[in-house]
């Protein structure tokens, strides 16, 4: 009987779309598929350190989503140095190290919130910033403003830092080459973790759908109108803006067919393009309550706008896959980019390139009901068919598989003495 494999992870701060992705999503899958046993190191719930440490300590693989500071890589690097011994007569060895990440944050866009602590490129040159520098925009009325400036600039009492947001680049740089391995969301940023930084073990897990977690309850309607979702944060001011002429097209065009329902930022432009009769908004909610709520929304058609840049052809399509899964599912519009490369268009999708090709395709979908059926259609086969976790989850654990092996024999066999009582007090002592 083979030996059971452990996974110990890490789940930090509030929960969020990030950490059930690419925390729960996958390691709940590798559970219920009974492929190993899963150990949650919650820092929400101030475990007992040294039982958290030993958990870590003895796992087949360590696995950290988008980890960085100086304490991570002192974990990294004390762990790259254990050597592999014998207790009980069966050999041990490390943990196998996994770096998990679903955005390229070398490439943040400044109209992130997260530039405070993450910013460390100019835009949209991408060159990387000096101390001293600072980054302006020109608002829609030709006034120029400071976004950023360095050592002035606060966020949440943090202070932006150019020369600290640098240090915190390389050792997250480090940290990724330290491990061995990384997976993460999209091939372009597969190959920016081979490539750039320079991890050639690197894994592409799509973000993927848990269908159990996701309740399809219908709402009932109060009209006819076909609704449409506008779903951000305010980061997404600038795949929203370039659009704006186009919305306002196709607002006055359908003044008494459509409503645009606003999930998250609120735009203060909105309300000059769209009549306050057309507009359904909606605050974010708690992430424990998106899923309910998304579905909730009851929406036809689904906008997914990107604009192109470094940052953005890294995201993942999991826009596209949660608007797709519903009892009616939505018929997505997004943008041609590497993102939406799965989406054919005219089949599970429509993709477009410019303003006045949305206007084109957004005046289709509204008009012609078949359609809006067919690519919804199309998109919920394709999503049910490739990127439920039961369809992804076994790929990522042959990939975690292979990881272990591999490491194991590059460390050779585990040396003949034991590992006594106060090396290993030593060790938990200095993972602490």
């Amino acid at each position: 009987m083979a030996d059971p494999f452990y996974i110990w992870t890490m789940m930090y701060g509030k929960k969020s779309a990030c950490s059930y992705y690419r925390i729960e999503t996958p390691m709940l899958s590798i559970q219920d598929k009974k492929l190993a046993e899963i150990y949650f190191e919650d820092f929400n719930e101030h475990r007992n350190q040294k039982e958290a440490t030993l958990a870590m300590l003895y796992s087949d693989v360590a696995h950290f989503y988008s980890v960085g500071g100086q304490k991570f890589l002192h974990t990294f690097k004390t762990l790259r140095n254990v050597k592999p011994g014998i207790r009980d007569g069966r050999p041990i060895y490390p943990p196998s190290l996994i770096y998990d990440t679903d955005d390229n944050t070398d490439f943040v866009h400044p109209f992130n919130t997260t530039f405070a602590h993450l910013g460390v490129r100019d835009y949209p040159e991408g060159k990387i910033l000096r101390p001293g520098d600072s980054l302006s925009f020109t608002d829609r009325f030709g006034k120029e403003h400071v976004a950023w400036e360095d050592g002035v600039t606060k966020y949440h009492d943090f202070v932006f830092n150019v020369e600290n947001n640098i240090r915190e680049m390389k050792m997250r740089h480090e940290m990724i080459r330290m491990a061995h391995g990384a997976t993460c969301t999209s091939q372009p940023l597969a190959d920016y973790i081979k490539n750039v930084i320079g991890q050639k073990n690197t894994y592409v897990y799509p973000n993927s759908i848990r269908l159990q977690d996701y309740d399809m309850i219908q709402a009932v309607r109060k009209d006819d109108r076909i609704r449409i979702l506008w779903q951000g944060s305010q980061s997404h001011y600038v795949d929203w803006w370039p659009l704006h002429e186009a919305i306002r097209t196709i607002s006055q065009k359908y003044k008494d067919k459509v409503t645009f329902v606003i999930w998250g930022e609120l735009f203060d432009w909105i309300y000059e393009i769209i009549p306050p009769n057309m507009i359904e908004s909606h605050y974010w909610s708690p992430y424990d309550a998106y899923k309910l709520k998304r579905g909730l929304l009851n929406c036809d058609i689904n906008l997914c706008p990107l604009v192109d840049n470094p940052f953005n052809a890294c995201k993942s399509a999991i826009k596209w896959y949660e608007g797709s899964i519903w009892e009616n599912p939505e018929a997505t519009l997004a943008a041609r980019s590497p993102v939406y490369s799965e989406m054919i268009d005219g089949e599970n999708g429509l993709l477009y390139s410019t303003p006045e090709e949305f206007v084109e395709k957004l005046s289709a979908l509204i008009e012609n009901a078949d359609l809006r059926k067919k690519v919804a259609n199309g998109a919920k086969e394709y999503v049910l068919n490739n990127r439920l976790e039961k369809h992804t989850t076994e790929g990522l654990f042959d990939f975690y598989l292979d990881t272990r092996a591999r490491q194991k024999r590059e460390m050779g066999d585990p040396v003949l003495a034991p590992a006594t009582l106060d090396d290993m007090k030593k060790l938990i002592t200095t993972l602490r």
